[in-house]
């Protein structure tokens, strides 16, 4: 019994942690108008920004902003036997939000996509071996591979921040 404890409390402080770096990219809208958004160390997916890319349009701000939204869902759902339909579902549609961005996204934050694409395909076995195991360590797995998601999920709102602001403060 203490060993579950344990792995959920450890579980719960790397969600939280991911959802804190996840917020952090949300909430970049702050009230200094030209300061940078990070005052960290650099960050790969902000070091080179593209300068040739066209500007992002209206509607695919429209859906960056959709894709913020699915992502701070899918990463504050509490990993748990009782939450694998909850996962499955949020899941399925970060996935379809990140594929209705289209090939303009892909472009300009080619990187960051694949990161994302690449965290979300160890997400979908995990809560895979959840649906089948229940235990804590296949709870631990979701955990880990939340807060891949919640990580990669991090650099591409941060890149997609330039052009697609967070549409309010967080």
């Amino acid at each position: 019994m203490t060993k579950v404890t344990l792995s959920r409390r450890a579980g719960r402080n790397v969600l939280l942690s991911g959802l804190v770096l996840l917020a952090a990219a949300c909430g970049s809208s702050g009230s200094s108008s030209g300061a940078p958004a990070s005052a960290g160390g650099p960050s790969p997916s902000t070091a080179a920004p593209s300068a040739s890319s066209s500007a992002p349009t209206s509607a695919l701000c429209g859906e960056v902003d959709a894709l913020r939204g699915s992502l701070q869902k899918l990463t504050s759902i509490r990993p748990s036997a009782g939450s694998v339909n909850e996962l499955r579902t949020g899941l399925q549609d970060v996935q379809s939000k990140l594929s209705s961005l289209g090939s303009t996204a892909t472009t300009q934050w080619s990187q960051q996509t694949s990161n994302l694409n690449s965290a979300l395909a160890k997400l979908q076995p995990a809560v895979s071996t959840l649906a089948a195991d229940r235990n804590a360590s296949s709870v631990s797995g979701v955990v880990a591979a939340i807060a891949g998601v919640s990580a990669a999920a991090h650099q591409f709102l941060t890149a997609a921040s330039s052009g697609c602001p967070s549409p309010s403060p967080s």
